[in-house]
């Protein structure tokens, strides 16, 4: 008995070791200064997650719980040089040594140390999406998949004035209080925004582009000038769709996190056999019900239904498109944007009669819905 004990205590302690050893939290030295990070370790090809400007790693703590429960990959987040625990290296006179090029070098040395500078999927947010780019173009092979969450693009190719001041301000006040990331990002902005100009993401990389429904601009133009941006990009890019994030702010999986997990999730399917794509596919949709059934009253889990089964759409998985709009108008079967988009995706699957009954029910549901009359009226003439 009292080996039988010692057994079974010592297999605890393994498999508390185990479990522990499934998160690492470590330093890693790129020359003058360290880069925290913060792995959970997972198979299979690894996500690497990009902070928007001054945040640190931490910003993605909500979301890497569900997704690794989801998709089971390595899941990695770090801090820039100078944000959360990682240091930065002050001494150089010359601040464009501290320029975003020296940051992705120091990126590109500690995935190297760590053994994750092979096949990798890229997630950003925001200032992070500069990062994913020049992933992308430096490593075109390697990049299987992004999802860019609200990222600058080419918004700031031409600073105005107002720009210019605001960056200058940040400057100041970052030195004054020893903030040297956003010190040297404010400081350097104007040549990053240039560098960044002359590039793009590679078109061979397939993209999930999200726009906040609300965007991070004041000033109206502003905002039209960042959603015309994101359109622009994902024009005449085949693999690439932008989904619109009604109702969120810039940080859109904070008010809809779903939304996010469920298209990472989906995008990381994407890449992998059709075995594992089956597993990731059916966790993913045990997820979004669940989501769905907690989150009705915030009318938020219906958006990322309805973004997910045009995602689905435009990749031309038109059965699992149907599975996940019927799921749709059964989850939420008083709204009229249900049932057009079932009808959307059943006109696109050939199914006419089922279009036309489903297109009757939304009109049915909301008499302005000038797009569905329209579209009902055209499928009943012929």
């Amino acid at each position: 008995m009292k080996l039988l004990l010692n057994v079974f205590l010592i297999s605890l302690l393994l498999y508390v070791q185990e479990s522990k050893s499934q998160t690492i939290d470590t330093l890693v030295n790129v020359g003058n200064h360290s880069l925290h990070f913060r792995i959970t370790k997972g198979q299979g090809m690894p996500i690497l997650f990009e902070s928007g400007a001054g945040d640190d790693g931490s910003r993605w703590d909500t979301l890497i719980k569900p997704i690794s429960e989801i998709i089971g990959a390595t899941l990695i987040t770090y801090d820039r040089a100078g944000c959360g625990k990682s240091t930065i290296d002050t001494l150089p006179a010359d601040s464009m040594k501290h320029g975003i090029l020296d940051e992705f070098a120091d990126l590109e040395n500690a995935l190297k140390k760590l053994g994750y500078d092979k096949q990798i999927m890229l997630v950003s947010h925001s200032y992070g999406g500069y990062y994913s780019t020049l992933y992308s173009v430096k490593h075109p092979d390697l990049v299987k998949s992004i999802v860019l969450i609200d990222v600058n693009l080419n918004f700031y190719d031409k600073l105005t004035k107002k720009d210019t001041i605001e960056g200058e301000e940040a400057a100041k006040e970052s030195k004054a209080s020893h903030d040297w990331w956003q010190y040297y990002t404010a400081v350097n902005f104007p040549k990053t925004s240039k560098l960044m100009s002359t590039m793009t993401i590679p078109q061979s990389i397939p993209v999930v582009l999200f726009t906040s429904g609300v965007p991070p601009q004041d000033d109206t133009a502003d905002m039209e000038r960042w959603r015309e941006c994101h359109k622009k990009f994902v024009a005449n890019r085949h693999k690439s769709i932008e989904i619109t994030a009604h109702g969120c702010g810039h940080y859109i999986w904070g008010d809809n996190p779903g939304l996010i997990i469920c298209t990472v999730a989906r995008s990381y399917a994407e890449t992998c056999d059709d075995d594992k794509k089956s597993k990731i596919d059916k966790r993913a949709l045990d997820y979004a019900i669940n989501a769905s059934s907690t989150m009705v009253e915030a009318d938020h889990s219906e958006y990322s239904l309805n973004n997910w089964g045009y995602m689905l759409l435009a990749r031309g998985n038109y059965a699992k498109a149907l599975e996940m709009f019927k799921l749709l108008v059964t989850l939420y079967p008083s709204s009229w944007n249900a049932y057009d988009s079932y009808g959307d995706a059943l006109l696109q699957s050939n199914q006419k009669g089922e279009a036309i009954k489903m297109y009757q029910k939304s009109v049915e549901l909301n008499p302005k819905n000038e797009n569905g009359k329209k579209v009902l009226a055209e499928l009943l003439k012929k």
